[in-house]
């Protein structure tokens, strides 16, 4: 069976100057750290046949426009070489200098027309703005026309947010709390509500998004925010999850428990999920082992580990 992991990153050498690494642990920072020819072999061991490559670097969203734009082509540079070495074992999304927005729209199309990138990520709020914000809309427009997917990955929050929710004990406490073990997945979730409720996808109807960590904990409140928010409100045409459903895709980035993906899978239905790592902050074997182990039958399997994201970024 062909697997693909979409949720994978690559640090860039040369820009990974800012990034902690000696406070993780050792396992990652040797995954983090590992060669092109080290990952393809973690891939060859575990079964994962193909790998939608981000890079890790310096947050261009947290960055001045006259940072960020060279740091953004740089990144895509790097990856689009990976691409071109192993053609059968990687794809790339791009990165964008967010902060320039109509740079961004032209990084965005340069990277899929010239690169043959497969979309975009974009990671947390830009500037204190969310992507709701019409300042944003070239690039929106962009990859709609292109008809590629952003992936709305979290990000640290914006400085005055972590002072006011994510202080008071000591690091490494409060920087997880902000981010993988808290804070940056509901940060997420808010991020994708308010695109919906902003009206984003009514004036862009062919946009696509992807989240990841089973849907940022939107599945378990999904009920909730419907009650409270019901087109009446919202002053919405549809019901929220009617366009979750529509214009977003699912990832298991990072959660490899069975209860979690039950819930996301009734939320969202089989032909919203993809199979995803999150690597290296994550451990392919153990992603691996824990999607073989699920109750799944061998139509919806398929679909999640390939199926589903191979149409979706036309890998194939």
């Amino acid at each position: 069976m062909r697997v693909v992991a979409i949720e994978e990153h690559h640090v860039i050498p040369e820009l990974s100057g800012s990034l902690q690494l000696d406070q993780l642990p050792p396992a990652m920072r040797n995954r983090l750290r590992a060669t092109v020819d080290e990952r393809l072999a973690d891939m060859d061991a575990t079964g994962i046949d193909q790998q939608v490559l981000s890079a890790v670097m310096p947050v261009p969203e947290m960055l001045p426009a006259e940072t960020a734009k060279p740091l953004a082509a740089k990144a895509n540079e790097q990856l689009r070489r990976m691409v071109e070495d192993h053609p059968d074992r990687f794809a790339a999304f791009a990165t964008l200098p967010v902060t320039a927005p109509d740079a961004a729209a032209a990084e965005l199309e340069r990277a899929v027309g010239e690169l043959g990138f497969v979309g975009a990520m974009i990671s947390g709020t830009i500037g204190a703005r969310f992507l709701d914000d019409p300042l944003f809309t070239p690039i929106l427009e962009t990859a709609a026309r292109l008809d590629v997917p952003i992936y709305l990955h979290p990000a640290p929050p914006p400085q005055p947010v972590a002072d006011a929710y994510y202080t008071g004990f000591s690091d490494p406490i409060n920087q997880i709390l902000a981010t993988g073990g808290y804070g940056w997945h509901y940060e997420a979730s808010l991020h994708a509500l308010r695109m919906i409720l902003g009206g984003v996808f009514d004036r862009l109807p062919g946009l696509k998004l992807i989240l990841g960590h089973l849907g940022e904990g939107i599945p378990f409140h999904l009920s909730r925010i419907e009650d409270t928010l019901p087109p009446a409100i919202s002053g919405l045409p549809k019901p929220i999850g009617d366009y979750l459903r529509e214009h977003f895709w699912i990832t298991t980035s990072g959660y490899f428990h069975d209860g979690p993906f039950r819930l996301t899978r009734e939320a969202f239905g089989d032909d919203r999920l993809i199979f995803s790592v999150d690597y290296p902050f994550a451990d392919n074997r153990r992603a691996r082992d824990w999607f073989d182990r699920l109750d799944l039958d061998p139509e919806a399997r398929e679909k999640i580990a390939h199926g589903t994201v191979d149409e979706l970024l036309r890998l194939r």
